[in-house]
């Protein structure tokens, strides 16, 4: 039996591909340098002090709702990444289906409305509390603690980890403009239904007047 062709795929679907890679490695870096600052903020509560230092302290109700809100939705991101890249090497996937063209876009849709909402929610929650993990982190990073560097390498993650978050959400747009455009295109592309034609004819309940019944042929033997 012979094996199934696939045409070549499309330059859309390689870019999308392409796409899909960049927007795992950018949500994956988002998870590791967020749940990295999350470990310092956790672990780094004794440490021991020099000379003219002072004791690194946390606020009694630090916020890290900034920092679990973006960590979740780039863990989200990524698993979800992950999968349609997956399946994308199924050549059942990659066959043009309208419905799901239809459920990709909503699907992507989706996606680039949390990477919104979640960046929003990261800038807003960080500027408006003093207490939040970034903020608190830029704002004693300066200062002689036992635990200066630690606060720095916080700041600097944190505000890392939002302008990657930025690139990984720029790059799941292109990646649903792309999928709007290959659905356009297989619509575009997509043959005519073939159009069947009924031809009645005049008079074709009665029978023709020269038409009789013959009786069946028997056989003597």
């Amino acid at each position: 039996m012979p094996l199934e062709i696939l045409p070549r795929a499309h330059w859309l679907s390689r870019v999308r591909s392409c796409l899909r890679l960049l927007i795992i490695v950018l949500s994956g870096a988002v998870v590791f340098m967020l749940m990295h600052t999350l470990g310092i903020y956790r672990g780094n509560r004794y440490l021991e002090l020099r000379k003219g230092e002072i004791p690194m302290v946390w606020p009694a109700h630090t916020n890290l709702a900034p920092t679990i809100i973006l960590v979740a939705v780039a863990g989200a991101n990524f698993l979800a990444s992950v999968a349609i890249l997956s399946l994308s090497f199924k050549r059942s996937f990659r066959r043009p289906i309208r419905s799901r063209d239809l459920y990709r876009i909503v699907v992507g849709s989706f996606g680039v409305v949390l990477w919104a909402a979640a960046l929003v929610v990261f800038h807003l929650l960080d500027k408006a509390s003093k207490a939040s993990l970034g903020r608190y982190s830029c704002k004693n990073q300066a200062q002689m603690t036992n635990g200066r560097y630690q606060y720095r390498a916080v700041c600097e993650e944190q505000n890392v980890a939002f302008y990657t978050a930025i690139g990984a959400a720029s790059a799941e747009l292109l990646t649903l403009i792309s999928l709007a455009a290959s659905a356009i295109r297989s619509m575009r592309e997509e043959p005519p239904l073939p159009i069947i034609q009924i031809h009645e004819k005049k008079d074709s309940n009665h029978l023709s007047s020269g038409w009789k019944p013959s009786r069946p042929k028997t056989w003597i033997q």
